[in-house]
């Protein structure tokens, strides 16, 4: 079987390679990404160039890549193209087996003020929010960030309401959770049985990254992830963005995709990416082993050459 992976230029899509390249049980990894300059040469055995998201053609681009080089699994990677896949998937049946979420999550959850909206009437915890030009927040400071987007692009943190004041309508607010060294990346896989597995990383955050982090495991995430997963009640593989306040955990974000953290979780052991990759093709899954309590995760630099031919 031969399986695509969008975005390769990405830290998560070039994860994607890492991973599926060491797996060894494609018999061709093909990579697209909107540029070319990148080493994804070095992991994908084909390598090409895709049109953005957002255009016209990227659906029929997509689709005939797939006719033309036999793929049985596509795994599209960044948000605009999970976003537009999701919206078009019709198209991808009976054409190849496609990795991502369902389409009402990801409606749901790649909308930072629809997410807490939705969750919060549901009954769990979220923290006070509101979209800038409708709500204004009673006390500050809060946060202040694009509707759409990963990681802290766009972000940024008012004190004020004078500054709140000169803001263009449509961003979203939260209330700035404290305190700051409480802040967890959740990885949740959630099988096809909704049998859950989670990951909690206690994580410092590098130029938007998760730089290092400690394997922890607190009951009261536990219970508050598992109720995330029992109000959506659908498979697959979620990141859960989240501080541990003094009134309990509450998530900032939900990535309704595999995150920037994937490489390190399948170095742990918590082999998402493989998982799902298994249950949606059918294929015998390794038993879980859990990391050790305090197991701490560093990222570093790896460098990559690429010489003339």
């Amino acid at each position: 079987m031969n399986v695509l992976v969008t975005g390769i230029a990405s830290d998560i899509g070039f994860g994607v390679g890492r991973i599926i390249n060491e797996w060894c049980i494609f018999n061709q990894i093909h990579g697209v990404d909107i540029i070319d300059d990148h080493p994804g040469s070095l992991l994908f055995d084909f390598v090409d160039i895709a049109p953005k998201a957002d255009t016209e053609n990227y659906i029929n681009w997509i689709c005939d890549y797939l006719k033309k080089n036999k793929i049985g699994l596509f795994i599209p990677t960044s948000e605009a193209e999970i976003l537009k896949i999701s919206r078009n998937s019709e198209r991808f049946i009976g054409l190849t087996h496609v990795l991502i979420n369902d389409q009402a999550l990801i409606e749901i959850c790649l909308d930072k003020h629809k997410t807490l909206e939705f969750l919060g009437s549901k009954g769990m915890a979220v923290p006070l929010h509101g979209l800038v030009g409708i709500d204004m927040p009673k006390n500050f400071p809060v946060i202040i960030k694009p509707r759409r987007g990963q990681g802290s692009k766009g972000l940024k943190t008012l004190y004020s309401k004078n500054d709140f004041n000169s803001l263009s309508s449509g961003q979203v607010w939260q209330e700035l959770l404290i305190p700051e060294n409480q802040e967890y990346t959740c990885a949740v896989y959630v099988d096809p049985n909704l049998d859950i597995k989670c990951l909690q990383i206690k994580r410092t955050l590098i130029d938007g990254y998760t730089g290092k982090g400690e394997i922890l495991k607190n009951h009261e995430i536990s219970s508050y992830l598992e109720m995330f997963v029992g109000i959506f009640k659908f498979p697959g593989c979620f990141n859960v963005q989240l501080r541990l306040t003094n009134n309990g955990p509450l998530l900032f974000e939900i990535n309704p995709r595999l995150s920037s953290t994937l490489v390190f979780r399948d170095k742990l052991g918590f082999t998402d990416l493989r998982w799902w990759v298994s249950d949606i093709l059918g294929y015998d899954k390794r038993p879980y082993i859990e990391p050790v309590i305090g197991t701490k995760i560093y990222r570093g630099n790896t460098e990559y050459i690429q010489e003339l031919s």
